[in-house]
């Protein structure tokens, strides 16, 4: 059985919430599976994904930025990660 959205009566695409480019410090944390401490301790010692200042008391992180910053932190041996700490490439 098939469902044709188009002739079915309802909107379905108005349902679907637009894609969030911001989350909380909360939600980015939970994303990366870390504390919201920890990941507040990374940005402060720069370690951490690039953040967005909401306001003055208002942290955000791009979802896109949140993903290319796990990507980055990828590795296919832990030697690469070592030689990545000291300095080297990946």
């Amino acid at each position: 059985m098939t469902v044709d959205y188009i002739n079915s009566g309802t909107d379905a695409l108005a349902t679907v919430p637009p894609p969030r480019l911001v989350v909380s410090e909360a939600e980015a944390a939970a994303m990366l599976s870390m504390a919201p401490r920890t990941l507040q301790g990374k940005r402060l010692d720069g370690s951490g994904p690039p953040f967005v200042r909401l306001s003055a008391r208002r942290i955000g992180y791009a979802v896109d930025a949140l993903q290319h910053w796990i990507a980055g932190q990828s590795f296919q041996s832990t030697s690469a990660v070592t030689v990545s700490r000291i300095g080297g490439g990946k």
